[in-house]
């Protein structure tokens, strides 16, 4: 069986990641719809939302059925396959930026396409979930401007210090 050499974001965007303009010179998004102007293929990049650890305390979800909450220790990638977890929520090692770099020194303008070369968890549910990656690396605003960079990031516990009597 032949091993496709292009990544997932060119599998799915059909083009290389380069450069943060001229990505999103070539993807939309019109509500959360991501599409491709070079190959016409869209996606559901869904809605992100990070709230303040103060409006997660302050709101609670209501639940609309029973829950059931399990470890797994598997293969994630083959977890996402199964029919019968279709429309199931996996709680993964990520990183509170919402991306996943395998190295300290990765940073986003390297792209989500080497997420494919990285057999972890975070990275393999990243990819199952393409354009809310590709969203959250490429387009998410971010200090008022698109995209995160090496000095532009998403940080999801910025107030956590706070609430342990830090800064």
């Amino acid at each position: 069986m032949a091993v496709s050499a292009m990544s997932f974001f060119e599998q799915l965007m059909g083009f290389s990641e380069t450069t943060g303009p001229e990505i999103r010179a070539q993807l939309t998004l019109d509500g959360s719809t991501l599409t491709s102007m070079v190959n016409g293929s869209s996606y559901e990049a869904g809605r992100l939302t990070i709230p303040a650890l103060r409006d997660l305390r302050r709101t609670g979800l209501p639940t609309t059925g029973r829950s059931t909450v399990r470890e797994v220790v598997a293969d994630v990638q083959a977890l996402h396959l199964l029919p019968e977890n279709a429309g199931a929520f996996f709680q993964v090692a990520s990183q509170f930026n919402l991306l996943e770099m395998d190295k300290p020194n990765r940073t986003p303008e390297e792209g989500v396409g080497i997420y494919q070369h990285d057999r972890t968890q975070g990275p393999a549910c990243a990819i199952a979930c393409g354009a809310a990656t590709i969203y959250r690396n490429w387009l998410v605003p971010v200090d008022g401007q698109p995209g995160q960079t090496e000095q532009r990031q998403i940080d999801c516990i910025a107030d956590l210090g706070e609430a342990f009597g830090g800064g």
